[in-house]
């Protein structure tokens, strides 16, 4: 399947630094955004080094040949990133998100661990795909959408689940879903999508552009209601 794709990340208007990364493959047709753990040690080479473990990793893998589990992958990186994380910072480790899109053939396979995201766009139907793994999302689940009222401050910002705070199993989510020429997708961190509505980044995403111009006006987007958060974006349309 034929594919044009573009990213950006962007340190916001508040951040210090950026501590996103990203990954834009379109030889193996692999997409993936890390968002590192601002409030540990390392954020910013978490993120990065999970990006350089996934370089590595497609550099010995056929174009054409699909990962058997991408689930599996992001454990092996896990585990990795863990271990190092732990040996630069004994008492807190450090961590990342992990979002990881393949399309192979006319399957989108998806990895993920976090609360960065993939919307997936055909025609008006707009879906995010990815559940955040959040203790906002786990009250949610638990209580339903009533529970937003009662919801302390951090919940949205608190993860349940990342990269490289344990060694031991990570549960990593996994879905396919099959698509079509003229779908769109979005890979996101959470430095876009908590802070643009699902209907301001749709509009956005439908407009009849380059990836590259949808990329930059998601971000400028972000950045006009203050740019909380770093901020990145691959936009990936299927031709």
């Amino acid at each position: 399947m034929q594919l044009t794709s573009h990213g950006i990340t962007d340190q916001g208007k508040v951040r210090k630094a950026n501590e996103d990364a990203l990954l834009i493959d379109e030889g193996h047709q692999v997409f993936a955004v890390a968002d590192g753990l601002g409030g540990l040690p390392g954020g910013a080479y978490a993120s990065q080094r999970i990006v350089e473990l996934l370089k590595q990793t497609y550099s010995h893998v056929d174009a054409v040949e699909e990962r058997a589990d991408l689930g599996e992958l992001i454990i092996a990186i896990n585990r990795i990133v863990a271990k190092e994380g732990l040996d630069a910072h004994p008492f807190t480790g450090s961590g990342s998100t992990l979002t990881i899109a393949q399309i192979i053939g006319d399957q989108l396979l998806i990895g993920h661990v976090g609360d960065s995201a993939v919307y997936h766009l055909r025609g008006r139907d707009f879906q995010k795909i990815t559940i955040d793994h959040t203790m906002e999302q786990e009250l949610i689940d638990r209580m339903g959408e009533g529970a937003r009222k009662m919801m302390p401050p951090e919940y949205p910002h608190t993860l349940t689940r990342c990269v490289g705070q344990d060694e031991a199993e990570l549960r990593v989510d996994q879905t396919r879903l099959t698509i079509a020429t003229g779908d769109r997708l979005l890979l996101c961190t959470d430095g876009l999508n908590k802070v643009l509505s699902s209907e301001e980044i749709q509009q956005i995403l439908q407009l009849d552009k380059t990836p590259a111009v949808i990329s930059q006006q998601l971000v400028d987007a972000a950045n006009a209601k203050r740019g909380p958060d770093n901020i990145t974006v691959i936009v990936v349309f299927i031709n």
